[in-house]
């Protein structure tokens, strides 16, 4: 067997950055013990280059092409008796206007008629198209590499450092930007902190990713300026953007409790990385966490946008410590067992490429 993945052609593979980047790579890694495995990533901006890779593409020997590029795939699309499947990683509700998001769905649709199998990394994505009457749609889960992030990188060392003098430490990882929703986050905290001193909140990611006026980000700065008006500065920490994987798992496995008020997500992989070290995710209860977040389980999902219970259920986690091991403890035990990128490959890939091959 042999199986050509198609990169987003926006970063490297491997790469410390990008999700979908490292998607590709761990799935690809694990992959050839069973098969010969070639990445095609020519890193470029332009659509239009983007889709004559595909077209191009077409033409290199593989049983299967499975394509993480929208426009590669409609290159790929219009070339006679080339068949393969496309993961969605950019589901059509995080389009930033209606024009686009029909667009998106107008694309899709083309390709779901010429045959072409959309894998859908969440039961939300999946079921956002069937509903819309999309023939060709299966569902894979994303994974999660258990040796990266697993409690065993724990540091006190780096623990205490990030403490600074606090004993709880909650964490998120995300680009400052407001559909991560870091205000929910803050507003939480302003909440907790009126009755439990000892907590410090970290967010782990970039500060350039919000709306951007002349070089400035204007949501990081209405964050410092919430901060700066209700005395949280004892209490919170901006660490902008850690470069390497180790940093964020050495962060995560030391950390007690993961915050994620995300508004709109496709897959994310920040909880999953988080639950494979140990930490209970605090989520808003969205459709975009089906298959993955369990309340009460491996997760405790709060009311969408709801700060004030947000509050609440962090300041139980806090104040529990047989709650939080709990969850802890069936957050490694799910990541290792449903989410590791060695059973991801095992009971979705190979029997899907294997039934890709027959049918062909």
């Amino acid at each position: 067997m042999k199986i050509l993945f198609i990169g987003p052609m926006s970063l490297p593979i491997p790469s410390e950055k990008g999700a979908v980047e490292e998607i590709i790579w761990q799935t690809a890694r694990r992959l050839k013990a069973y098969a010969e495995v070639l990445i095609a990533n020519p890193v470029t901006r332009s659509t239009i280059r983007k889709y004559l890779a595909g077209k191009t593409l077409a033409f290199t020997p593989a049983d299967i092409v499975h394509s993480h590029n929208l426009y590669a795939s409609l290159g790929l699309a219009t070339t006679p008796g080339k068949r393969h499947l496309l993961t969605l990683h950019y589901p059509p509700w995080i389009a930033k206007s209606s024009s686009r998001k029909e667009a998106l769905i107008s694309i899709l649709r083309a390709l779901d008629m010429r045959g072409v199998f959309i894998v859908a990394p969440s039961i939300a994505v999946a079921e956002f198209l069937v509903k819309r009457g999309f023939k060709n749609v299966i569902y894979i889960p994303n994974g999660v590499d258990t040796e990266m992030f697993n409690p065993a990188k724990r540091s006190q060392e780096v623990r205490e450092k990030l403490l600074n003098g606090k004993e709880i430490l909650v964490v998120n990882v995300a680009r400052i930007h407001p559909d991560k929703n870091q205000l929910a986050a803050l507003k939480a905290l302003k909440c907790i902190v009126s009755r439990q001193k000892d907590v410090k909140m970290i967010f782990v990611g970039p500060t350039s990713g919000g709306y951007i006026a002349e070089g400035v980000n204007l949501y990081y700065t209405a964050l410092l300026k919430y901060v700066e008006k209700h005395s949280l500065k004892p209490y919170v920490h901006f660490l902008g953007e850690v470069p390497r994987k180790e940093q964020v798992a050495t962060i995560l496995a030391s950390s007690d409790i993961y915050l994620h008020p995300s508004k709109v997500e496709a897959a994310p992989l920040a909880p999953l990385e988080a639950m494979a070290s140990g930490l209970p995710v605090v989520a808003f209860d969205l459709p975009f966490y089906k298959g993955y977040l369990f309340n009460n389980i491996n997760a405790v999902l709060v009311s969408p946008d709801d700060s004030k219970e947000l509050c609440k259920l962090t300041l139980e986690l806090i104040e529990d410590d047989n709650l939080r091991k709990a969850i802890s403890h069936n957050a490694v035990k799910y990541s290792q067992r449903l989410f590791s990128w060695d059973s991801i490959v095992e009971k979705y890939y190979l029997p899907l490429y294997s039934k890709f091959i027959a049918s062909t």
